[in-house]
């Protein structure tokens, strides 16, 4: 969702560009609230589904701002002789523009992850059944566990709370840690050096 809006957007040439952009830049400063969030996912049905929790971070507008600037970098002699070719603008958006936008994917891929990994209010909010809570409100309500556990001493009630509080920290960490050199690679810049010939 994030790189169709944000291709679409980069093209001067849409009609109404500007309206499009300035209505989704006004989406991220105005969202609906808490309850009109609530009541839409009740009335769609998505209680203690995973549409609940995926559906409504699915497009995040920053993210979307960044892709659009990186099409925007693009030449546009790649589409310019794709289209003398034949091909269709989803072609072009699938066949060309993607692979060579491999560094920006990763990048969203990664803060996409990340936000969904530590996301943990949306299925606090909308599930009630525990065996459908994330690791995120799991590794919660645990920390929120050991700090109301009754211990023998203040002392000990610390020391469990303190020694759960760094374990769920590092549990939090370690999936983000092991992705990242993968992702790494695509960082690097000049991934468009020879795509277009003088």
């Amino acid at each position: 969702m994030t790189t169709t809006l944000a291709y679409v957007t980069s093209k001067k040439y849409l009609p109404g560009r500007k309206f499009f952009i300035g209505l989704s830049v006004f989406t991220m400063f105005f969202a609906g609230g808490l309850i009109p969030n609530y009541l839409l996912i009740k009335s769609l049905g998505w209680m203690n589904t995973m549409w609940a929790v995926t559906v409504p971070g699915a497009l995040s507008i920053f993210n979307m701002l960044i892709m659009k600037s990186f099409f925007e970098s693009m030449p546009d002699a790649l589409e310019e002789a794709a289209i003398i070719d034949g091909a269709t603008p989803f072609q072009i958006l699938m066949r060309i523009i993607l692979p060579l936008s491999k560094p920006i994917l990763a990048t969203m891929v990664l803060f996409y992850a990340v936000g969904a990994w530590n996301a943990w209010f949306g299925a606090f909010l909308y599930m009630d059944n525990k065996n459908l809570f994330p690791v995120s409100v799991y590794l919660r309500n645990l920390v929120k566990g050991a700090t109301g556990a009754e211990a023998q001493s203040a002392d000990e009630q610390s020391q469990v709370s303190s020694n759960i509080k760094a374990v769920t920290m590092v549990l939090t960490v370690l999936p983000v840690l092991i992705v990242y050199p993968f992702c790494q690679k695509y960082f690097v810049n000049g991934i468009m050096i020879g795509s277009v010939k003088g």
